[in-house]
């Protein structure tokens, strides 16, 4: 899959945020650099028990990172 332009990323971002605000591992969505463009990065507790999250939004990748639990310093 293509990079998109950084336009496009934040867009599919604000797309994936409505469609993953109900998802209680959700830890955080924002916008990835990749070697030729931009795609939207889920920040997640743990993997979900059922398939969430695309692989793509409109054309924009998705990169899944499972950071675990995120604690206030």
């Amino acid at each position: 899959m293509k990079p998109a332009t950084l336009a496009a990323a934040e867009a599919a971002a604000e797309k994936l945020a409505l469609r993953l605000a109900n998802l209680s591992e959700l830890r955080g969505i924002g916008i990835a650099v990749l070697a030729d463009g931009f795609g939207v990065k889920v920040n997640l507790s743990r993997q979900p028990a059922v398939a969430a999250v695309p692989d793509d939004v409109d054309g924009v990748p998705v990169i899944v990172d499972i950071v675990g639990t995120v604690e206030p310093l």
